[in-house]
């Protein structure tokens, strides 16, 4: 730096002389101490110039470095993820590059990562901005903003710099998406962004609308599964086609909303009828059911003790099946949770059925607690020494058996009846009498034609013969005159 000057020139050149005739005294002398105090400070300055120098080129080259996320530590500490998210996502996304280092060779074909991969095209020809994502120019590779600063997945090839498949980068980059983790770290980095008032607010109304759209549709859907489970009415028809008339009931009722709804309407209009894929929904229907199986296994422990009733029948598919019924006390009220669940039998003795009962354990339930068993009066179920009863009596003495007291009534019906040898005929020709009108329609129509009717025995439910009987009284004339004109008809 310079200083102005002052002094004259007379006073400079007098004052020139003087210094220099001491300056050459002094070096004939020696060098001072003084002069060893300015060289030790010019060093030291100098010194200082080199250190500022390579600060100044470390610091800049670490700030290059960091933009770069494969330079990226592994496991981010607090302070350093903090540091990441105040510098922003745009910060390493490296959408300016050319690419080069990500070239990779698939069957002697070379493949890039290509910059239209940081941008989604919608369904609906809107694109999106993936700003999740990030390209490294040093190891060619993309990463995840958010999984690389929340996730402790660091095996995933979005943290570990393991990904360069350009071959399936959509696919890929879609199913990361749209998984349960991804969703989970970019929920924490939206709170992160609100907390600190730097709120990316085009993204959050983006992430914010689709979610909301999104759920508005799956409520429509669960809703008509629970309305068709709750009926036991069939999901599928012949085919899986949005308009056609033999879509089934699923696809029947989801078009008949969408005449009322217009948000199902827009849903429908734009994705029906695309793609390859089925109608698929048995997994949410899997999910719905578990939440019911929860919810009931929570009130069994919740009341502690409870009744079983078990039965078993083949389902279409001619596979036998243990249909499992819990009855308990809970509020004030008597609740009979039907078809708890089925379990698939391959003999029916009372050593299989207590096997197949007591897997009831894998669901938290302790088969001590029960208190109350019913089944039919099958000796397999009720027999006293090597029935089921029996059997779950040794694993709860407090398991008190009542036999069905409608199969009871039916059998005690049926061994009178076998009995007595008027009615064994009087029953034989109630059935004679049905089977003879209902095996050809034109008699039957003349049963009809007289306002008479018959109905059919049952060998399970006695009851039906009451009926049958009943019916035979009230319809007599008729059936007295239809009798009649069969056996006055010559043709």
């Amino acid at each position: 730096m310079q200083f102005p000057q002052t002094v004259d020139n007379n006073k400079n050149n007098e004052r020139k002389d003087e210094n220099n005739n001491t300056e050459n005294e002094v070096a004939c002398q020696g060098p001072s101490n003084e002069i060893q105090e300015v060289e030790s400070v010019e060093s030291t300055m100098h010194n200082n110039e080199l250190d500022s120098g390579l600060f100044i080129m470390v610091f800049f080259l670490d700030t290059i470095l960091r933009e770069d996320p494969a330079l990226c530590p592994l496991q981010l500490k607090e302070n350093e993820r903090m540091k990441y998210l105040n510098k922003g996502y745009a910060f390493f996304q490296n959408k300016d590059s050319n690419f080069k280092s990500s070239k990779r060779m698939f069957k002697s074909q070379n493949r890039y990562y290509l910059v239209k991969y940081f941008q989604k095209v919608m369904n609906n020809g809107e694109k999106c901005d993936q700003k999740w994502l990030m390209f490294s120019e040093s190891t060619g590779c993309i990463f995840c903003y958010v999984y690389k600063l929340f996730s402790t997945d660091y095996d995933n090839v979005f943290v570990k710099s393991d990904f360069y498949n350009w071959k399936k980068t959509k696919q890929t980059i879609f199913g990361h998406k749209n998984s349960k983790e991804h969703i989970q770290c970019m929920i924490k980095w939206i709170e992160f962004i609100k907390q600190n008032t730097h709120v990316d607010e085009y993204m959050v109304c983006q992430i914010k609308r689709e979610f909301n759209y999104w759920s508005a549709i799956l409520s429509r859907i669960v809703a008509v599964i629970r309305f068709l489970a709750g009926r036991d009415l069939a999901f599928r028809g012949h085919n899986d086609v949005i308009g056609s008339s033999n879509n089934g009931n699923y696809l029947g009722m989801l078009e008949l909303l969408t005449q009322f709804d217009p948000v199902l309407k827009q849903h429908i209009d734009t994705f029906a009828n695309k793609g390859k894929g089925n109608v698929n929904n048995e997994e949410l229907i899997d999910i719905m059911s578990q939440k019911v199986l929860t919810h009931i296994i929570t009130e069994i422990k919740e009341v502690k003790y409870w009744g079983i009733i078990v039965d078993s029948t083949p389902d279409i598919s001619h596979v036998d099946q243990l249909s499992v019924i819990f009855r308990c006390y809970l509020n004030g009220h008597m609740y009979e949770r039907v078809f708890f669940c089925f379990l698939q039998i391959k003999s029916h003795d009372g050593k299989s059925f207590i096997t197949d009962i007591l897997l009831l354990e894998r669901y938290d339930i302790d088969i001590t607690n029960c208190r109350g068993q019913a089944y039919n009066n099958a000796s397999n179920m009720s027999g006293k020494y090597s029935g089921l009863q029996a059997r779950l009596k040794e694993r709860s003495e407090l398991a008190f058996y009542i036999p069905c007291t409608g199969h009871s009534l039916n059998l005690v019906g049926q061994c009178s009846v076998s009995e007595c040898i008027n009615s064994i005929n009087y029953f034989g020709v109630l059935q004679s009498l049905y089977s003879f009108f209902v095996a050809s329609t034109h008699r039957w129509d003349l049963l009809k034609g007289n306002h008479a009717t018959l109905k059919r025995l049952s060998d399970t439910r006695w009851s039906c013969r009451s009926d049958a009987s009943k019916s035979l009284v009230e319809n007599f004339d008729g059936i007295h005159a239809a009798l009649c004109q069969i056996a006055e008809d010559t043709e």
